[in-house]
C-alpha cells in the first residue's frame, strides 16, 4: 500500500553554526539521533539516484550514503514513517546576503557553462541576486529532493516540497534558484507550486540535459511571497507542522548517558535566535 502524508513527521536537522529560529517549539539535543537520521538520508538518497542512473556505484561510501559538500552547510527538512524511517526529505542552502554568482550551486550546472546561454544565466541570476539585496532577502538553494519510490505519486511527495517552502519562509524572507529535474514531474510540480523559469529580458532560460545527473532539467526560480494561492492551505498546514518538528541543531550537545545522569551536573543549552540583517 502506497505510504501517505497521515503516516509522515518532518523532522529538521541544522547545518553548524545555525541559529535556530526563535518560533520554533521543539529543539533536540540528541546528536547521535541527528547523525543517524542524516546518514540514513544519504543512504535513501544514493539508493534512488542509483537505480535512476544519476549516480554510478563508486559515488556511494562503503555504507551505501551519497555524501555531498553541502550536506553539512544545509538545513535538511526530512519526512518520517510512523516506524521512524525516511519516507523523502529535501535540503535548503543558505547563503550570505553577498553571495555572488559563482558561488551559487547553480553556477556550476551545464547550461550555466556552455558557451550559447552561460552569459544569459548569469545575467538572470544576477539580476536576482540584485534585487533580492535591495529588497533585504536571503537566498537560498534548495535540492535533494527525493522521495521512496512508494511515496510517488501521492500528497507526501508534494507535503515535502510545500514543507520546504514553509521552513524557507520561517527562516525569513528568501529567494532561490533550483535545478529541477523533468523526471517524474519533479519540474512540473516545482512551477505548479510557483517556482518560475529563469528568465533575461525576453530570453528564458530552456530546460536542458545535465550530463552529472544523467536527467533533463529545468532552472527555476522562485521567492517566499510566490507560493501559488491555491496551496495556502496546505502551506498553513506545512508551517505548524515545522514550526513543532524537532530540530536537530549539528552542535548541541551530546545526550548525557542515562546512568550518569545522576552523578553528572546538568547541561544547559539555549538556542541563538537570529534576527534579521
Amino acid at each position: 500500500m502506497p505510504a501517505t502524508d497521515e503516516l509522515a513527521q518532518f523532522v529538521i536537522l541544522a547545518p553548524p553554526g545555525a541559529q535556530i529560529p526563535g518560533a520554533s517549539a521543539n529543539v533536540s539535543r540528541d546528536r547521535t539521533e541527528r547523525a543517524r537520521l542524516l546518514s540514513e538520508m544519504q543512504r535513501l538518497r544514493g539508493r534512488v539516484a542509483l537505480r535512476e542512473n544519476a549516480i554510478q556505484a563508486a559515488m556511494l561510501d562503503s555504507s551505501g550514503r551519497h555524501v555531498m559538500a553541502c550536506d553539512e552547510k544545509s538545513w535538511h527538512l526530512l519526512s518520517l514513517r510512523e516506524n521512524g524511517k525516511i519516507a523523502g526529505c529535501a535540503r535548503l542552502l543558505v547563503h550570505p546576503r553577498n553571495v555572488e554568482f559563482q558561488e551559487l550551486r547553480i553556477a556550476t550546472s551545464s547550461v550555466a557553462r556552455c558557451s550559447p546561454w552561460s552569459r544569459h544565466v548569469r545575467s538572470a541570476v544576477e539580476s536576482e541576486l540584485t534585487r533580492a539585496r535591495m529588497n533585504g532577502m536571503t537566498t537560498i538553494e534548495p535540492g535533494g529532493w527525493v522521495v521512496g519510490e512508494d511515496n510517488r505519486g501521492t500528497g507526501g511527495a508534494v507535503s515535502i516540497a510545500i514543507g520546504a517552502f514553509a521552513w524557507a519562509q520561517i527562516l525569513g524572507q528568501c529567494h532561490g534558484f533550483l535545478t529541477a529535474t523533468v523526471k517524474h514531474g519533479s519540474s512540473s510540480i516545482l512551477r505548479r507550486l510557483g517556482g518560475r523559469r529563469l528568465q533575461t529580458g525576453d530570453r528564458t532560460i530552456p530546460g536542458y540535459f545535465e550530463p552529472a545527473w544523467g536527467c533533463n532539467v529545468e532552472l527555476l526560480r522562485f521567492d517566499t511571497n510566490s507560493l501559488n494561492p491555491r496551496f495556502g492551505a496546505a502551506l498553513a498546514s506545512a508551517r505548524n507542522r515545522v514550526l513543532h518538528a524537532p530540530v536537530f541543531p549539528a552542535d548541541a550537545p551530546a545526550e548525557i548517558p542515562p546512568k550518569l545522569r545522576l552523578h553528572t551536573p546538568e547541561i544547559r543549552w539555549t538556542a541563538r535566535v537570529r534576527t534579521a540583517a
